[in-house]
């Protein structure tokens, strides 16, 4: 929905932000082959992952006859606005990961990457593949909206529309970019808190290039992964197969006496591709393929530690073209996502549950004046099946954005939504963000943004309730605000402080039996603080802290979110073959439960080391929870005990 090109492992979001910054119009031919951009190489570089940076360094050529002369575009974000945008002109907080960061994190699921990252905390009920929620400054999944390859992939047959990271390994990502705050003027409904955008790997350079990686460890578990990446003069593709098993550890707290394994199997197929029919069009498509295999445990009384099966399959794909057309730039897409549950032993109603979404969308974009601007629109369909009966609604979409360099040292950027819903109307969002540049190595931003959260078919249509249904329930709405500022010292340190202020009203709940709109206000507020200091040469030291304080519309303190969040950590390149890294990640004064009430602060600290064997291959060896920390994530859920895990990874 409205989002900037989703093949940025490519060069077609390099090419439109060049367009951006300079009016001119060049084709994607007109791109030097061979050059690596800071997404693809990096090599020894140190770990960032505090800050929003990930630099496109692409080398375009201005005109034919300038053939030998190169532009330095900068870090860019793609997904900070609906086109492409240096960090440094983007007035909206974001977090970027690249692939390097992942390959040398200590941790192989992407919600316990994430979770290290400011404003961002997990919670999981047990092990690997089990349900697993992200928070982005104290806001649920719910909240959260989540794409892959600019694919929706939200689950609409679940309890409230979200998306479960519990089986996502860092297997052939390349790039996540997470955008902080309400901005459903970009994103539609769900983006209160914020959206994930999570792009897979690409064919950057021409010729073939192979990736495996092996990896054993703690609780049998064993996981495999291959990738090819292949680029022609006008065509490229790329393909992840990755899979794991591993017996677990039960979901429920073996600490409380539950001794049953809960195991994992899950098989991920990424494939993507892309082809440059004339100078002008790009046609490329996406494919997503995730089935899993798991056990689940009961939340307490009688059978609580059972063998529980649940099956997960998720399959979707988008089809797109782009069409440099001078003045106006042109994208068409259509994509498709189903995502399928089984509960064979569950005690609650239905076992199946299958949730689909159809999408098709258009987006212009175009250079007038010294400003940029983007329109389009998009029409997306969401059924649920929910085994007893099957529930949909559609949406309509038209939204807009203008980019506005109002000097050399600020820059505004303007979005507007309207999305007109089958079942509850009409919802305009809009969003305003600003960043100026004071100073060298200085970026002060600020925005604000107004955002919805549409109720889901279940909410609306009641198939997990034993009361009756309520098809009259209204949109939640938000407001958001951040201020903050970044600043970068001489010697390459870099500090970040962020205050920022979310409310919501019109909420939904579930107080007797259905679920109503409650009246007052819910609130999330507080301040991020980041730093990444480079101590020497290729060692780094980073750390952040983030005080969140959220309530609902009784003040009352809302479950799983921490007071306090602090993260250090330590990157250190070790000659010229070894490097290691190590986080800390204390976590203190949360509620959780039923009644909530006041459950234990933890401190978990992972690591890990890795060994470039030769150019072409690296062996590491990870270690989760060093200390062997007893803790939980989620009331009455087991977590890991320490853990260590050896695997090789090899590109040739």
């Amino acid at each position: 929905m409205g989002a900037g090109r989703a093949d940025v492992g490519g060069l077609s979001a390099v090419v439109a932000f060049h367009r951006w910054r300079t009016g001119t119009c060049l084709s994607k031919n007109s791109i030097k082959p061979g050059r690596k951009t800071a997404l693809q190489s990096g090599k020894n570089r140190p770990l960032k992952h505090l800050l929003a940076t990930a630099s496109i360094l692409a080398v375009i050529a201005a005109q034919p006859a300038l053939a030998d002369d190169v532009f330095d575009l900068g870090e860019v974000t793609v997904f900070a606005n609906q086109s492409p945008t240096e960090l440094d002109r983007s007035g909206s907080s974001v977090e970027i990961v690249t692939q390097e960061e992942l390959d040398s994190a200590p941790k192989t699921r992407v919600a316990d990457y994430l979770s290290t990252l400011p404003g961002i905390t997990s919670s999981a009920n047990g092990g690997l593949g089990k349900s697993t929620s992200l928070r982005i400054r104290g806001l649920s999944d719910r909240y959260v909206s989540v794409r892959i390859n600019g694919i929706d992939v939200s689950d609409p047959s679940s309890v409230q529309t979200s998306y479960n990271w519990g089986g996502l390994t860092t297997a052939g990502i390349s790039r996540i970019e997470v955008l902080k705050g309400s901005q459903s003027a970009l994103y539609g409904s769900e983006a209160i808190a914020g959206a994930i955008n999570i792009t897979t790997l690409r064919a950057t350079e021409p010729g073939t290039t192979y990736s495996v990686g092996v990896e054993v460890g703690s609780f049998n578990t064993v996981r495999g992964d291959i990738s090819i990446a292949s680029k022609a003069e006008r065509g490229d593709i790329a393909l992840t197969i990755s899979r794991v098993e591993s017996d677990g550890f039960s979901a429920a707290d073996e600490n409380d006496g539950n001794t049953e394994k809960d195991g994992y199997e899950g098989t991920i197929a990424l494939l993507s591709g892309g082809y440059e029919a004339t100078d002008q069009l790009r046609l490329g498509f996406d494919i997503i393929y995730q089935n899993e295999d798991t056990n689940i445990d009961a939340f307490g009384g009688p059978g609580g530690d059972a063998d529980r099966p649940f099956y997960t399959d998720r399959i979707g794909g988008r089809v797109y073209a782009e069409f440099d057309g001078g003045a106006i730039d042109h994208e068409l897409a259509l994509s498709y996502f189903e995502t399928e549950r089984s509960d064979p032993l569950t005690p609650f109603g239905s076992p199946s549950f299958v949730g689909d979404r159809t999408e098709l969308l258009y987006t212009g974009r175009a250079f007038i004046g010294g400003t940029g601007l983007v329109f389009g629109g998009s029409y997306s369909e969401e059924t649920a099946d929910f085994g007893t009966g099957t529930a949909s609604y559609e949406i309509f979409s038209l939204f807009g954005e203008a980019q506005f360099e109002l000097s050399d040292t600020l820059d505004l950027a303007t979005s507007f939504r309207v999305d007109d819903h089958s079942e509850y109307g009409t919802k305009p969002t809009a969003r305003a963000a600003l960043a100026w540049r004071p100073a060298a190595g200085t970026v002060v931003r600020a925005s604000m943004g107004t955002g919805f959260r549409a109720p889901s078919l279940n909410e609306l249509f009641g198939p997990f309730n034993f009361g009756p249904t309520n098809p009259d329930l209204e949109p939640e709405e938000s407001r958001s605000a951040e201020l903050g500022i970044e600043q970068t010292l001489n010697g390459g340190a870099v500090l970040r402080a962020t205050a920022f202020y979310t409310e919501i009203d019109n909420l939904i709940s579930y107080p007797v039996n259905q679920y109503e709109q409650i009246p007052g206000t819910s609130v999330s507020k507080g301040v991020e603080l980041a730093a990444d200091v480079p101590l020497s040469a290729g060692i780094n030291l980073f750390a952040n802290y983030t005080y969140t304080d959220a309530r609902d519309q009784n003040d009352a303190r809302l479950s799983r979110v921490p007071y306090h969040d602090f993260v250090l950590g330590l990157n250190a390149q070790i000659g010229e073959r070894m490097n290691g890294v190590i986080t800390l990640n204390r976590v203190v004064d949360r509620l959780d439960g039923f009644p909530a009430g006041p459950v234990p602060d933890y401190t978990l600290v992972n690591a890990g080391l890795s060994y470039s064997l030769t150019d072409a291959a690296t062996a590491y060896v990870r270690i989760e929870n060093l200390l062997d920390e007893e803790y939980q994530t989620s009331s009455g859920f087991g977590t890991s005990d320490r853990a260590f895990y050896f695997g090789v990874r090899a590109t040739f």
